[in-house]
């Protein structure tokens, strides 16, 4: 015991004395600034000063898990450390009438860039750590159990602190320097963020019986996500709105054109895609929740796209993108599609009951999709008189009639499934009753309906053939359902 602690004083001597020698460089670096040239001094004092401080972390290595999370855990600090010493530099400097005393900070530019490398160090360690717990949680929810392999890579809580140390350090720089490209820096580091947290809890968990049965976590990430995405359109938009006034007051001159952030758009649109496939996985395989059951689930996926819907609209209505219009139509078309499947009742729980009265609601829901583009579209055609496309209304309308056919189209396949799904051999329901049978055809006959009058309005023969496909899935659902009942007929 007496060698153990007599070689940990004698390292901790060790790391105190490199660490007062680095101190002692940084210190004549800083004096040396009028000797040396000034850019050279500043490096050595940036250098010096982070390395110091990276030799005392190695005091607290105790506090993270493996090499590598210490490593993201120091440049996280260094890169909150060296974003305040920018933004107090960058306010001393414009409270500085004298321009000789604002010279003098001239290592700005240095302690930005110090920032900047020791921020983007931690996103790629942690970003890579993020990636393979994405992996594993695909792979778990494929399987429907947790796999028992070895996973210790670095997930943890304790990964929580870096990311949010470096999210801070990107607000203090967005905030300092009101550089408008900062914000898609900010969103990814919030992305980061959310899918750390929502990630820590695991895909499955032991029942009470002893069966696997799925956590919410994949729900909340939904919602976190929708929630994320809405608030980055509306302070994105604040930011320029404040930014462009206070550029317009100290210029006089009339306000700039509106330019979003470099990446933000396609940023929005890739967290736009996420969450449809989120929301079509949550809508498809439905979770039981302990405070609604699926009924509850369903709602809380359906709030979050509608969100998620809500502030792309606005994104979109802003600054328009032909990619970002496809995405924005189809979470609006899920959207409808979860409020239909909202009406689904909460009895019977077993899935081989349900999914066919899923079916049927997302033959509702997609068919409504269906209506109101199609709707839109003419409502669109005849407010532009002049035919040129300048407002996004009038960009919308080839958008909004492919995903009419797109939104049809789904219907049917809905509609198909839900014919055959009594035929398949792993289920043992009929599917028969009167209610069933009345709703299932109630549903094809208004997606017939609405075909014939989409038909009508767009006058194109892809959905006369729509609508006969709709007939055929129709007759194939009643002569399927009414199978039971052929020897009481006969």
């Amino acid at each position: 015991m007496l060698i153990v602690a007599d070689e940990q004083s004698w390292a901790a001597g060790r790391i105190g004395a490199f660490v007062v020698i680095l101190l002692g460089g940084a210190i004549i670096g800083l004096a040396c600034r009028h000797r040396l040239p000034r850019r050279w001094a500043w490096v050595g004092f940036v250098f010096f000063l982070s390395a110091a401080g990276a030799m005392a972390s190695a005091r607290f290595r105790y506090l993270s898990t493996t090499l590598a999370q210490h490593v993201a855990w120091l440049c996280a600090i260094l890169c909150l450390f060296w974003s305040l010493v920018t933004a107090a530099a960058t306010a001393r400097r414009h409270r500085t009438a004298d321009a000789t005393a604002a010279t003098r900070l001239d290592f700005i530019p240095l302690s930005r860039l110090a920032a900047v490398l020791f921020g983007v160090v931690t996103a790629i360690i942690q970003s890579v750590v993020l990636v393979m717990r994405m992996i594993y949680v695909g792979v778990d929810i494929v399987h429907g159990y947790p796999w028992d392999g070895v996973r210790d890579y670095g997930f943890g809580p304790r990964g929580l602190w870096s990311i949010a140390l470096l999210f801070a350090s990107c607000g203090i720089g967005l905030l300092s320097t009101r550089t408008h490209r900062l914000i898609t820096v900010q969103l990814w580091t919030a992305l980061l963020l959310i899918l750390w947290a929502c990630l820590l809890c695991p895909p499955f968990e032991m029942h009470a019986s002893g069966a696997f049965e799925r956590t919410g976590g994949t729900l909340l990430l939904l919602a976190s996500l929708s929630m994320l995405l809405t608030t980055a359109v509306v302070m994105e938009g604040w930011f320029g709105r404040r930014q462009r006034s206070v550029i317009q007051a100290e210029s006089e001159a009339a306000p700039a054109p509106r330019r979003e952030p470099t990446g933000f758009i396609a940023s929005c649109g890739v967290l736009l895609i996420v969450i449809i496939v989120l929301g079509c996985y949550h809508l498809l395989v439905p979770l039981r929740t302990v405070w609604g059951g699926f009924a509850g689930s369903t709602l809380l996926a359906f709030l979050s796209v509608t969100v998620a819907a809500a502030g792309s609209i606005l994104l979109l209505n802003r600054s328009w993108s032909a990619n970002l219009a496809d995405a924005v139509l189809g979470v609006a078309s899920l959207s409808l599609c979860g409020l239909a499947m909202l009406a689904i009742p909460t009895q019977p729980t077993s899935l081989a009951e349900r999914y066919p009265m899923m079916f049927n609601a997302m033959i509702v829901g997609l068919t409504l999709a269906t209506g109101l583009w199609t709707w839109l579209s003419c409502a669109w055609r005849r407010q532009s008189a002049d035919g040129e496309p300048r407002t996004t209304s009038a960009r919308l309308i080839p958008h909004a009639q492919r995903f009419a056919f797109l939104s049809a189209a789904l219907a049917l396949v809905a509609g198909a499934l839900m014919t055959y799904w009594p035929r398949m051999h792993s289920i043992a329901g009929m599917d028969h009753t009167l209610g069933r049978i009345t709703a299932g055809f109630a549903a094809h006959l208004f997606l017939v309906l609405v075909m014939l009058w989409c038909s009508r309005r767009l006058r194109r023969l892809t959905y006369d053939l729509l609508t006969i496909l709709a007939v055929v899935s129709a007759a194939g659902f009643f002569i399927i359902r009414m199978g039971p009942f052929a020897s009481r007929l006969g």
